[in-house]
């Protein structure tokens, strides 16, 4: 960890604008009053949330618009930000507010807050429309049949809402969207800006710092099932601050997510008697549906960090205070996703990381299927969820051409297809022989089958909801007595995979179709499992590259359409290696028994460790700017609970 000071903000960053003019407000002194409404949120920006959009309509008319994009950016605004509005001549006159958050740009929507109120009389009044993480997910991008995104005139998408009309999303929960603004508290900018006026002279409340040293705690889920509208957990003694841990939303360190909520909060926590939290609803919610890890608790007050409150907020790249936070450090890995359930293997294209976590087993050995396939942008976040309820997911394949990511299950011998964008997954084809490696090159899917002993191949056709594969086609086996193909790469007419064998035993064979004719490559491996190809600037595959999982051996052979080259072992000693991947200039993989991720040059030189520590590293990928691989996490105890401590991990090149 780190410790950064946030950048100097301009008064623009922290005033959006006073709209007496613009609205055709009277702009007159004396009784007329001002609505204040604060800007805040509770997730790391841009990671989480990078554009925001604000639009104020007075009895229907438009009288303010404005999109706010590179929130985090060295030329964004910052938050807390505020927005006033002066009282119009008529004070009966409603006042409606919307703020649309988006990831990826504009039309990457995700939340939506709106608020229905009048201007008060006399005074200044406060608004509070935080953009929350329990929010996150309330809104989306109104489609048409074909998945077009629907304009209004002025070519802004049309947002959904996920609130009944007449609601919007407050801590998760759908409430009325009309307040009375006589309810309002008074505004005071010491009450916003942590004490300060907003002009970078206030306090924020440093995450990573301040639960450091948190204790987890669940939520109390056996009486939310008994009672759905109240959530609550266990608090100690004393002052504390909490946070929500999060699979990736939130303020991330190393290890960890968090969101933290604010004390005394109906939208964050309430201390009642006898040491118990309440919690907003939405809380209890996500972690039955296990997409929350549990709660931080850690001590507050002196000689700790303040009790974080709606008068503190969050620090970061996008605040407005100018004080100092902690943040990890560049040059350790830092998490894509954290509190996953034994993630199995990863892909990385332009539009994020794609992964599968594999079925966990109840008392009796039988697989549940709750196999799941997650996608996220590449610098993190809150995981999208694609497929859920899966029989043994065990690879994928992302084809950003059709906008669909394709996967193996196991334990139903099934091929998937699924929306990137978010759909309901989609059987390609089934009773397949507990298909295993997933590969996909231009127009062609490649397939293993672990039980049959098979490899096969299909032709796509489609795009999106309309995706489609042609019947199958075994690719020929090699000479040699092969079992178990495992993991398959395929790079234009260039088909390769391996056949782990039998552990313990040097029964296991990397085999090649090239031009259509399958060759065996090598023979007499040591449970061979990952295996990746090195393609030029033409599409062509020149070399493959696998690893041995008990014989510690990364091999190489190369490759041409007239013969494949002799296997020669580049490096040994390595334990046992469970995943490979090759970029323009080094080799990459990861050692399951040592916890580390390793490259070295591909042509020759001694192995470098990029990270050490990690928790039964497995699949890796690489792109141009950083590293990728799943941490399995560990194993599963005897009380039939998953351990939830898998994680997608980057490291900067």
């Amino acid at each position: 960890m780190r410790t950064k000071r946030t950048r100097a903000v301009s008064i623009a960053a922290v005033s959006f604008l006073s709209l007496a003019a613009a609205a055709g407000l009277s702009a007159c002194g004396g009784e007329k009053g001002q609505l204040m409404v604060v800007f805040q949120t509770d997730m790391s920006l841009p990671k989480d949330i990078d554009t925001i959009r604000v639009e104020a309509t007075l009895d229907g008319s438009v009288v303010y618009d404005e999109t706010f994009e590179r929130l985090g950016g060295e030329d964004s605004i910052r938050l807390p930000a505020t927005l006033g509005f002066l009282s119009p001549d008529d004070p009966t006159q409603s006042l409606r507010v919307r703020v649309i958050a988006s990831r990826g740009g504009k039309d990457g929507v995700r939340l939506l807050r709106e608020v229905l109120t009048t201007v008060p009389e006399g005074r200044t009044a406060t608004l509070h429309m935080p953009i929350q993480f329990l929010c996150d997910g309330s809104a989306e991008v109104e489609r048409d049949a074909d998945g077009n995104a629907l304009r209004d005139a002025q070519g802004h998408v049309l947002v959904k809402n996920s609130c009944p009309e007449g609601q919007s999303c407050v801590a998760g929960s759908c409430v009325p969207r009309e307040i009375d603004s006589r309810a309002l508290p008074e505004f005071d900018a010491r009450a916003v800006f942590g004490g300060g006026d907003g002009d970078s002279d206030g306090l924020c409340f440093d995450t990573l710092r301040c639960f450091a040293a948190a204790e987890s705690a669940p939520v109390d889920l056996e009486a939310f099932a008994a009672d759905a509208t109240v959530c609550r957990a266990t608090a100690p003694s004393g002052e504390i601050n909490v946070a929500l841990l999060t699979q990736g939303g939130g303020i991330c360190g190393e290890s960890a997510c968090f969101v933290p909520l604010d004390a005394e909060s109906d939208a964050g926590f309430r201390v009642e008697a006898g040491n118990v939290l309440r919690l907003p609803v939405e809380v209890c919610r996500r972690a039955q549906q296990g997409k929350l890890a549990g709660l931080a608790i850690a001590t507050a007050g002196e000689g700790t960090c303040r009790t974080k409150g709606t008068d503190l907020p969050t620090c970061g790249p996008w605040s407005a205070s100018g004080g100092q936070y902690t943040e990890p450090d560049a040059a350790a890995p830092v998490p894509v996703a954290v509190a996953q359930v034994h993630p199995v293997s990863l892909r990385v294209a332009a539009g994020g990381v794609a992964w599968v976590s594999g079925t966990t087993f109840d008392e009796t050995g039988t697989a549940r299927q709750d196999g799941e396939l997650k996608v996220t942008p590449r610098d993190g976040g809150e995981p999208l969820i694609l497929g859920a309820a899966q029989a043994s997911p065990r690879d994928l394949a992302v084809d950003e051409a059709r906008e669909v990511v394709f996967w193996t299950n196991a334990e139903d011998g099934t091929l998937m297809v699924a929306p990137l964008a978010g759909g309901e997954p989609r059987e390609l084809l089934g009773d397949l022989k507990q298909p295993e490696g997933l590969s996909l090159s231009g127009d062609v899917l490649t397939w293993t089958e672990l039980w049959g002993g098979g490899v096969f191949r299909a032709t796509v056709s489609g795009s999106g909801a309309a995706v489609e594969v042609g019947a199958p086609e075994e690719l020929a086996r090699p000479d040699a007595v092969v079992e178990s193909p495992y993991r398959v790469a395929s790079a234009g007419d260039t088909v390769c995979w391996t056949y782990q064998g039998t552990l313990g035993s040097a029964d296991g064979v990397v085999a090649c179709s090239l031009g259509g004719s399958t060759r065996t490559v090598a023979a007499g491996q040591l449970t061979p499992r990952e295996i990746a190809l090195d393609v030029d600037g033409q599409g062509n595959a020149v070399a493959v590259y696998w690893a041995s999982f008990e014989g510690g051996s990364v091999f190489r052979a190369a490759l041409s359409e007239e013969a494949i080259g002799e296997p020669s072992a580049i490096v040994s000693d390595q334990g046992q290696l469970n995943g490979i991947a090759l970029d323009d200039e080094h080799v990459y993989w990861t050692r399951r028994d040592a916890g580390t991720v390793v490259r070295m040059p591909k042509d020759g030189g001694e192995p470098e460790v990029l990270a050490s520590r990690q928790q039964r590293p497995g699949d890796i990928a690489v792109d141009e700017l950083a590293v990728y691989w799943i941490n399995e996490g560990s194993p599963d105890q005897d009380d039939d609970l998953p351990v939830k401590d898998g994680a997608i991990l980057r490291l900067a090149k």
